[in-house]
């Protein structure tokens, strides 16, 4: 499981507006000319350019503030970089509370003086996973490129091993490229019946394991205009979870003979993509939008002839070209045709699939929409060990719906989940967040690496 620092989140919501109040954003005053003018007229300028935007949103950070004060209380600077003990509390819906302990180690480019990758180990204690030691190894070789490295064993079900790398310019190229690998098991998600009318009362837990790889090629074709190729082969089945009281084997017995059997799923799919955003990971403005299809053939090694086809737009829209408000606006549809699959290979509705009030796999179906809206505001931006660590709240509306079919779309069905999110982000990759959400689900909270959209 991925758990991230409560300590680091909290102080971005206690210290975030003490640190913003000490550090007012100063605003540029112009005078409109005028023979008779006896007053100052405040003016401000629309941006021209999408590069106009973005300059401000590179504004200058303050000196430093009460999260940077706290952060270097606890800090232990060592010859190869800073080391941050962290204490960890994590929370989930479906396993429960954890919490443990998770040094955070900047390892800094002796030349230069520049963090070049951060070392993340913990180990934690979840009353139904018992004790887990988990690595992380985050490598940035430049502001763009992005090395990712996990391993992680508890004590009960959940094992992982894992690496990623993306890059935006193969060998010089606009070719835009990302590998995946992982062996990766977990007891996390539960199985609650298929449709938006399955009851919260047949909560069933399974462990769901997964063996594979995938690689993700994005080749240029205009102006912020990409053919997106993506390949990705996986073994999958499914097994008894840690939780006990619930076993999937035992309330869906026919659904878990069938989801136990190893099964080979070897896809591709084809997109046509339009990508202007700032940055692939912490976008402050742009457009993402995809039309795409998934194909699945025996004959290339699948145990199931399928097709899966998805509408997919995200929007980040910035306030006044300040950089402070961004309005994070994200839709996707998304439907399958062909054999049936079993349930952890169709489009889900949960956790973290789009309903962020939900636990993970809690709406299962042939299709699902999902519309999620957020402002996204910047409380304070401080150094810290030449990161750029800004504090961020984030009021969130969650929408979202499962159907056998898109003919079966019902506005009624839909499942509303608002909440907000503090987050604490250290450019130039990582974001670390902390959601809550409410809804017809009861309350989640959710600690997560990166942004949901």
């Amino acid at each position: 499981m991925r758990r991230l620092t409560a300590i680091a989140l909290a102080l971005a919501l206690c210290c975030a507006a003490a640190a913003h109040a000490q550090q007012p954003a100063k605003k540029k005053r112009l005078v409109k000319p005028g023979p008779k003018a006896k007053e100052e007229i405040v003016v401000r300028p629309e941006p021209k350019t999408k590069e106009d935007i973005l300059k401000t949103v590179d504004r200058p950070v303050p000196k430093e503030g009460l999260l940077a004060r706290v952060l270097n209380a606890i800090t232990f600077d060592t010859k190869y970089g800073p080391f941050i003990p962290f204490p960890v509390v994590d929370s989930s819906k479906d396993l429960g509370p954890s919490f443990g302990v998770m040094p955070v180690i900047a390892v800094r480019n002796q030349k230069t003086g520049d963090i070049k990758s951060v070392i993340v180990p913990s180990v934690n204690y979840n009353a139904n996973l018992r004790t887990t030691l988990t690595y992380r190894h985050y490598i940035f070789p430049d502001a763009k490129r992005y090395f990712i490295l996990r391993a992680s064993r508890s004590e009960r079900v959940e094992r992982e091993l894992m690496s990623y790398y993306y890059t935006p310019g193969v060998f010089g190229s606009d070719f835009r490229f990302s590998l995946e690998a992982k062996h990766w098991v977990t007891g996390k998600p539960s199985y609650y019946g298929p449709g938006i009318d399955s009851k919260r009362s047949d909560k069933s837990n399974y462990s769901m394991q997964t063996t594979g790889e995938e690689a993700i090629l994005d080749i240029p074709l205009a102006n912020h205009l990409f053919l997106n190729v993506d390949h990705s082969y996986a073994v999958k089945k499914v097994g008894p979870g840690p939780v006990e009281d619930g076993q999937l084997k035992e309330n869906f017995p026919a659904v878990y003979a069938h989801a136990s059997e190893e099964r080979r799923f070897h896809a591709n799919r084809f997109s046509l993509v339009y990508d202007d955003t700032d940055h692939p990971f912490l976008p402050k403005i742009g457009t993402y939008a995809s039309a795409s299809v998934l194909y699945s053939n025996r004959r290339l090694g699948s145990d199931y002839e399928y097709r899966t086809y998805s509408f997919q737009m995200k929007n980040y829209y910035n306030y006044k070209e300040e950089g402070r408000y961004v309005t994070a606006v994200h839709y996707l549809l998304q439907f399958q045709r062909g054999d049936a699959l079993p349930f952890y290979a169709m489009p889900q509705l949960g956790e973290s699939t789009g309903l962020r009030m939900a636990g993970d796999g809690r709406f299962t179906g042939r299709g699902k929409f999902v519309f999620n809206i957020e402002e996204r505001i910047t409380l304070s931006k401080t150094p810290f060990y030449k990161f750029i660590s800004e504090t961020e709240i984030a009021p969130f509306l969650d929408v979202g719906t499962v159907f056998d079919k898109v003919s079966s779309f019902r506005a009624r069905d839909l499942k509303y989940g608002p909440g907000i999110s503090a987050r604490l982000v250290i450019r130039p990759q990582l974001v670390a967040t902390v959601d809550f959400a409410h809804g017809s689900e009861g309350t989640n909270a959710i600690i997560r690496v990166g942004y949901p959209f």
